[in-house]
């Protein structure tokens, strides 16, 4: 993809060796939402734009298909850029949006780890956070004691 003059203005300020977490989220708060940038900046496959681009992507523009290949991608990145991606999109977008919410319950026995991962992650911010719980909790125990021992380590990691 060739990306605008606006895009290669914004990686120019966040790929430097000094760049902190807090200016990409400074920086998103002046961007806001700006979907299109957001695609720009999530195929650079490069982590802090991708960063940048969780934080202004329209949850509006954002489906299962879109939600897929975004999960794909985050498979090219190490252990600790792809939790921290993960993270950030599920705290920016998909907790902010009842239509994805919806989605993210329904990938508990989604093919992909990363979205395996964003269902069991949400569940337990659900309770963290002291929400009600949706109901689930006892057939929830019954797939975690099944299902544990058999998952990849980073959706083990969130069913802890």
């Amino acid at each position: 993809m060739t990306l605008s003059a606006t895009a290669n203005k914004v990686i120019d300020q966040i790929t430097s060796d000094t760049t902190k977490l807090g200016d990409i989220k400074k920086l998103a708060k002046d961007i806001k939402s700006d979907h299109d940038l957001a695609v720009e900046l999530w195929s650079t496959g490069q982590h802090h734009p991708r960063l940048l681009a969780t934080l202004i992507f329209d949850k509006k523009r954002l489906d299962q298909t879109a939600i897929d290949q975004l999960a794909e991608d985050l498979l090219t990145h190490d252990e600790t850029e792809r939790n921290q991606l993960t993270d950030w999109l599920l705290a920016a977008q998909l907790t902010k949006s009842r239509p994805l919410t919806r989605l993210m319950e329904s990938w508990q026995d989604h093919p992909s780890p990363v979205l395996r991962r964003l269902f069991w992650y949400h569940q337990a911010r659900l309770r963290w956070t002291g929400q009600t719980p949706p109901g689930n909790s006892e057939a929830l125990m019954a797939s975690l004691e099944a299902g544990l021992a058999k998952e990849q380590p980073d959706v083990q990691w969130a069913m802890n």
